[in-house]
C-alpha cells in the first residue's frame, strides 16, 4: 500500500511542467474534463498514480477536480488538522481571493509555524511572485506564508508520516532548505538536519551518438530518449513527459535550456545543444 511518502515522492516528480499561457496540460486531460484550471486535477493525479485515488474521491472515482467540492468531502469526513499541524501527504486548500472560498490545492511537503513547502499544479514559480498563484499553468515546489490558508486536511492514509520534531520556529523549511520533515529531491524523509545525506554511486551515462533527424514531432529515438532524461533532471520536463514521443513540449523545454546556455532559443537540438544537455547525465 502506497503511503504519504509516495504521494510526495510522485508529486516531486512533476516540478518543472509548465503548459504554456494556456490550460493546457496532462492532467485535467486524465481526468477527462479538458483544458481547465488544473490544480485539483493534479493533486488527483498524484494520487492515482499510487492506486489511492479513493483517498480523494470527493466528486468521481478519480477525485476532485473542483476545490470546494474537495475540502467539503473532507470537512465531511472529519479530515481537517489544525493549520499549524500540517505534514507531508497532506492537502492545503487556499483561497487566495480572500473570499473564504477554496481556489487552489497543493500538495504538502514540510511545514513549520513561519511556513509550509508544498508541490502545487497550476500555480506560479516561486520568483515570479507577480503571477497568478491559483492559474499559473505549472507544477512548482513553492513555500508560502499561512496568510492565505483556508484549511489543511489529512487523507486517510494507512501509514502517516509523523513530525520528525515539535514544530516550532523553524524558518529554513519556509526558506527552501532543509529542517524537520523537509524531504530530498529523492523523496527520503530527513528527520533532523544533522541527518547525514545519502551518497548515490556514480553511474555513467553512454548516450547515444548525436543524430539530426532524431527530434522530429512524435519521434522516438535513443537521442530523443537521451535528451528527454536530460530535461527531466534540469527539471524543464515534466515525468509524465519523460520517454514519451518528441514534443512540442520537449520543444519548448530545449528552448528553455539554450537561454539558459546563452544561445539561440531554437528549440533544435544541434550537436553543441546535444553535448551541453548530455553533460547534466552522470
Amino acid at each position: 500500500m502506497a503511503t504519504a511518502l509516495d504521494i510526495v515522492t510522485t508529486a516531486q516528480g512533476q516540478t518543472g511542467f509548465y503548459g504554456g499561457s494556456t490550460d493546457k496540460n496532462p492532467y485535467s486531460e486524465w481526468y477527462g474534463i479538458g483544458d481547465v484550471p488544473w490544480c485539483a486535477c493534479f493533486v488527483s493525479w498524484v494520487f492515482a498514480q499510487n492506486n489511492l485515488s479513493n483517498l480523494v474521491a470527493a466528486q468521481t472515482p478519480k477525485g476532485f477536480a473542483y476545490c470546494p467540492a474537495g475540502l467539503s468531502w473532507f470537512q465531511a469526513k472529519g479530515a481537517v488538522v489544525g493549520k499549524y499541524e500540517a505534514r507531508p501527504g497532506d492537502l492545503v486548500f487556499y483561497s487566495f481571493e480572500g473570499t473564504g472560498q477554496a481556489d487552489h490545492v497543493e500538495i504538502v511537503i514540510a511545514a513549520s509555524r513561519d511556513g509550509i513547502t508544498t508541490v502545487g499544479g497550476n500555480t506560479s514559480p516561486e520568483h515570479i511572485t507577480q503571477a497568478s498563484q491559483a492559474n499559473g499553468h505549472g507544477v512548482y515546489l513553492r513555500h508560502r506564508s499561512y496568510l492565505y490558508v483556508l484549511a489543511v486536511v489529512r487523507p486517510a492514509y494507512e501509514n502517516t508520516i509523523k513530525p520528525a520534531q515539535s514544530i516550532g520556529t523553524n524558518k529554513m523549511v519556509a526558506t527552501g532548505m532543509a529542517g524537520a520533515a523537509a524531504l530530498t529531491g529523492t523523496g527520503v524523509a530527513m528527520v533532523h538536519n544533522t541527518t547525514p545525506a545519502v551518497t548515490k554511486p556514480t553511474t555513467v551515462y553512454s548516450a547515444p551518438a548525436w543524430t539530426a533527424s532524431a527530434f522530429a514531432i512524435k519521434a522516438k529515438t535513443p537521442q530523443e530518449i537521451a535528451v528527454e532524461k536530460a530535461l527531466y533532471k534540469l527539471g524543464l520536463i515534466a515525468k509524465v513527459n519523460l520517454n514519451s514521443a518528441w514534443s512540442t513540449t520537449d520543444t519548448a523545454a530545449v528552448k528553455t535550456f539554450q537561454k539558459a546556455q546563452k544561445t539561440p532559443q531554437t528549440g533544435i537540438v544541434d550537436k553543441p545543444t546535444y553535448t551541453a544537455l548530455m553533460k547534466e547525465l552522470p
